[in-house]
């Protein structure tokens, strides 16, 4: 997003305390967010969308569309399906009923664990914390 703000800056041929002044931000703000130190806050981008309306917020935001407002859009372009993975009933044998995450009691937990196939290798672990974040661990 620094290198858009850096593009409006040099295609209004304004300096950076020029342009702080026009969105009504301190210079040191700009010079921060061009060296990479700060992001832009929503405020900052509401700021620049009502001084500068003719750019496009998609633009400004992600990269993405035109630069500005008056440019048509680029032609959609259709992405493939993306395949269904088949979902297994009950492939442990432990969640009759809940969820996934459920804690299982003790008469739900069974004897034996499935048998794997001797050429059977770890493939990943995923980690779910209770903040509904989760950790992938890949062997090495």
């Amino acid at each position: 997003m620094k290198d858009r703000i850096a593009h409006i800056i040099r295609a209004k041929n304004l300096t950076a305390a020029e342009f702080a002044l026009r969105l009504g931000i301190q210079p040191s703000n700009i010079s921060h967010l061009l060296s990479g130190r700060n992001n832009p806050s929503l405020d900052f981008v509401k700021k620049l969308k009502e001084t500068f309306p003719e750019y496009s917020l998609e633009w400004i935001i992600f990269g993405r569309g035109p630069i500005t407002v008056s440019e048509p859009f680029p032609d959609f372009t259709p992405v493939a399906p993306v395949s269904t993975i088949p979902v297994m009933e009950n492939p442990v044998g432990m969640m009759a009923s809940g969820t996934l995450f459920d804690q299982p009691n003790e008469a739900e937990i069974p004897a034996e664990l499935p048998a794997l196939s001797p050429s059977a290798a770890l493939k990943q672990i995923i980690l779910v914390y209770s903040d509904n974040t989760f950790e992938q661990i890949l062997p090495r």
